[in-house]
């Protein structure tokens, strides 16, 4: 093969070109039998292909197109033959745009006066010759011709953008090739013939709770449509830049053109024979339409008025009645129309991500909302028979409820009474479960979404414009049937003897209805209901922001009670269970808020249960929990917090003393640390600082300022460095006004991070060597004299840290200086500059507690 490379493939090629020279006059018939031979080794358009990208000078690429005249033989082709022949033309075109159009903006005269005249009108009658075969191929049946010009797409857009930006505006024959573009665009997103529709998101991201997600679609053609797709969301938002007013109007066209074919088919008795393609694009186009709107959308047409205040011009909120914009004709019409009865489930799934996209439209067409709410709760909605539709809608329909939940009172009821046989929970373990299964670990994404739901029909419950007694007598409807089946597998749970964390092992896989399957799959529901309960309090308001203290509890406050009674009976009945624990610190964590002081006299227990047998993990999620509790009782809460605290603080310690055997645990660890100061952070910030300095917690003060001193000066974890100082930022304005008369006796002098490595942990947990003392938690002692700042900012009401003073001056005060001067100290690097900040916060706030002792400190 070398040696035909080397020399019988260039002597068959100078003898085709001889004869092709001698005979293109002679004998054409001769000449054509030539050049197919040629086509035999290569294409002649992936000839041209190369030829057109050769790297060349503006001129020279424009004298060479123009000798090649392969813009004109493309005029003259036939490209309807086959596939692969129609995708080689349309790379040639591709490139011939992509070394036009750069040609035309760098010989632009406003960019480049040094070329001649006609150097830039040749170049755009060029590439404008190539539209047309642009537009042809970008509507190709097949989605890799249309692929293949995709750059030569963008550049032209490109050259509109560069024409609106110099005049102000598209000149005519670029306004009708843009839109000829659009519509291609639009034409080319409708799904093909041989396609079958998948739930996947039309905004992902975020927003594709309960889909399907992409990463389990095995079709590759599915995939491929996919993202050829989102590729023409980017054509199309750059078409919308350059013209809204092209964009909406076509849109509203073809919307509103789709949508009353419908209704005239339905008409007519045959809505059925509607191609649901056509639907599905429409509806896809109505959803994409708000995104070509700059600001917020408006639905109706409301008069501008001019206002008092010095002529201003206010535009008032849109009112029920008023005349609809585009956009708003195109939602009336759907929702109208019945499209969503339409039977595709691609239908029924992009009506609801449109409603929910442009909730707002409702309040100002709220004789919509029943049309709407008939479909979420009926067989298109919550009751779809497909999975992945009925799970979009469980997260769709929170998303409704939640923007519109004052509209929605008058349907609650028959709401409530729809949805009754959709508010269970089911398992959903795998079957069989392998040896290597593990219910602490395993993802229940279905359940997950459900909670959405729950949470749905606490928000419609607890609407304020529904009577008490009402509310009472929804909530019991809902809550009643799962606390009775928390009743009947708790019964169940008090029979399980197996272990319930961990791994299945045993070396066979686990079939349903064995033994063991039903002693994971009855604590699995029972966690599933625990955790639709806290869903369901977590529709509703904060205690605190609904009523008044004068007003006394909501109405729902009793059945409350009783999910947090029978969560504690779960959590001690099955304390060894993690799911268990996890699911009762999730109730009540949604619990807390709405019952508010209610909830306080079921801490202790609560507290004690979670705490008993937590993973290292469960206590990373347990230490912001308890950040929520002191935030929201503060002062209410100190004498738990006081019990707590230390137990608390010493289970911490005990985990960052284990050694990490994985890369699991060190991230486990990390986490660790940042829950650790962000609960010490809180206290300070919940003014329960005065919870480290009681008689049950003083001895060991030290102990937790050494752990925030070490963690400060490790250079290794730039957030956890600055939080440490943060905190001791808080410390410092909580007691550093304190003098020297406020200290007692020197202790000597605290090194490294003792406690936490263990070398000064005694039986109590204290720190020898740095005693605090005994401390009267109201506080009351005297404060430095120096510098008015120290007098001024004095807290007398709240509780001294003796012991506190000689700390400052001893540690803080130092690693203020030793930090910066670390050699791994980068103040070239932004996250050390932040510490740097936070560092010379700190030394402000001494200098304003301490004033002129400080000074004379630093001056010794």
């Amino acid at each position: 093969k070398d040696r035909m490379r080397e020399q019988d493939v260039p002597r068959l090629a100078n003898t085709w070109y001889e004869l092709l020279t001698e005979y293109k006059e002679r004998n054409l018939d001769f000449a054509e039998m030539l050049l197919r031979i040629v086509g035999v080794y290569v294409a002649a358009a992936d000839c041209l292909t190369d030829i057109v990208k050769k790297g060349m000078k503006p001129m020279d690429k424009l004298q060479l197109i123009s000798v090649l005249g392969v813009i004109e033989v493309l005029q003259q082709i036939d490209i309807t033959s086959d596939a692969d022949f129609r995708q080689r033309v349309a790379r040639l075109v591709n490139n011939l745009g992509l070394q036009l159009c750069p040609i035309w903006q760098e010989t632009s005269s406003s960019t480049n006066p040094n070329y001649p005249a006609n150097a830039n009108i040749t170049a755009y009658t060029h590439v404008s010759h190539l539209v047309p075969n642009l537009l042809q191929f970008l509507r190709d049946d097949d989605y890799e011709v249309s692929e293949a010009v995709f750059g030569f797409l963008r550049e032209t857009l490109n050259i509109f953008r560069t024409i609106k930006k110099a005049t102000g505006t598209l000149p005519q024959e670029q306004k009708e090739i843009l839109r000829q573009i659009l519509e291609s665009i639009v034409m080319k997103m409708k799904y093909g013939e041989d396609m079958e529709w998948v739930c996947v998101s039309i905004a992902g991201g975020q927003e594709s709770v309960g889909t399907i997600g992409e990463e389990s679609i095995a079709d590759e053609d599915m995939l491929n449509f996919l993202e050829f797709r989102r590729e023409l969301k980017r054509f199309y938002d750059q078409v919308a830049t350059l013209s809204a007013s092209l964009t909406t109007n076509f849109l509203h066209s073809a919307v509103t053109a789709t949508l009353t074919t419908y209704v005239s088919q339905k008409a007519a008795g045959s809505a059925a024979t509607s191609d649901w393609r056509d639907l599905e694009l429409a509806l896809y186009l109505l959803y994409l339409y708000g995104e070509v709107i700059k600001g917020v959308p408006q639905f109706a047409v409301t008069a501008a008025s001019v206002g008092a205040n010095g002529g201003r011009v206010l535009h008032p909120t849109p009112q029920a009645g008023d005349p609809l914009t585009p956009l708003g004709e195109c939602l009336y019409e759907m929702v109208k129309s019945g499209v969503s009865a339409y039977p595709h489930p691609s239908v029924s799934a992009n009506f609801f991500e449109i409603v929910c996209r442009y909730s707002n439209f409702f309040e100002i067409r709220p004789d919509c909302i029943l049309e709407v709410l008939e479909a979420f709760v009926d067989a298109r909605g919550l009751h779809h028979p497909l999975a992945a539709n009925r799970t979009r809608a469980w997260y769709l329909f929170w998303r409704f409820v939640k923007e519109l939940r004052s509209r929605l009172a008058p349907y609650i009821q028959s709401v409530l009474g729809s949805i009754q046989d959709v508010l269970t929970v089911e398992a959903n373990l795998p079957n069989p479960l392998t040896p290597d299964f593990d219910l602490t670990t395993f993802k229940d994404s279905m359940f997950d979404t459900k909670t959405y739901l729950f949470e749905a029909v606490g928000l419609l419950i607890s609407q304020e414009s529904i009577p008490a007694q009402q509310q009472f007598e929804y909530l019991t409807v809902v809550v009643n049937p799962f606390l009775s089946e928390i009743q009947q597998s708790l019964e169940a749970c008090r029979s399980i003897q197996t272990a319930v964390n961990g791994p299945v092992g045993g070396g066979t896989p686990v079939l349903a209805g064995t033994a063991r399957y039903r002693d994971l799959e009855t604590v699995w529901v029972l966690r599933h209901r625990l955790m639709a309960l806290g869903s369901i309090a977590k529709g509703f308001p904060d205690a605190a922001t609904k009523k008044s203290a004068t007003q006394g509890p909501g109405p729902c406050v009793p059945i409350f009670k009783q999910v947090s009674e029978i969560t504690l009976i779960a959590l001690e009945t099955l304390s060894r269970s993690q799911v268990i624990r996890s699911a009762a610190r999730f109730t009540f964590g949604r619990l807390i808020n709405c019952l508010g002081q209610e909830a306080q006299p079921y801490m202790p227990t609560l507290i004690t249960g979670l705490l008993q047998e937590c993973s290292i993990m469960e206590l990373v999620e347990f230490l912001p929990f308890m950040g929520q509790v002191a935030h929201k009782f503060k002062a209410t809460i100190a004498p738990i917090l006081n019990e707590l605290f230390f137990p608390l603080v010493q289970k911490v310690f005990f985990f960052l003393e284990q050694v990490p055997s994985g890369t699991d645990e060190v991230m486990a660890l990390v986490e660790l640390r940042k829950s650790y100061l962000s609960f010490l952070m809180g206290l300070f910030s919940s003014e329960l600082e005065g919870v480290l300095c009681t008689e049950l917690n003083g001895p060991h003060l030290n102990i937790v300022l050494q752990s925030v001193l070490h963690y400060a000066q490790d250079l290794s974890d730039i957030p956890v460095s600055r939080s440490a100082f943060g905190i001791l930022l808080k410390a410092v304005n909580s007691w550093g006004g304190q003098g020297e008369s406020s200290r007692g006796a020197l202790p000597p002098t605290a090194n490294g991070l003792q406690g936490i490595n263990g070398s000064s942990m005694n039986g109590s947990g204290s720190a020898p060597g740095f005693a605090f003392g005994s401390t009267d938690p109201t506080g009351g002692a005297g404060h430095g004299s120096n510098g008015s700042a120290a007098g001024s900012e004095g807290s007398g009401d709240r509780p001294e840290a003796p012991g506190f003073y000689q700390f400052l001056y001893e540690h803080i005060v130092r690693i203020t200086f030793e930090v910066p001067m670390k050699p791994t100290f980068d103040l070239s690097d932004g996250q050390t500059m932040l510490i740097l900040g936070e560092i010379a916060g700190l030394q402000k706030a001494i200098f304003m507690k301490q004033g002129q002792t400080f000074l004379s400190y630093l001056n010794q």
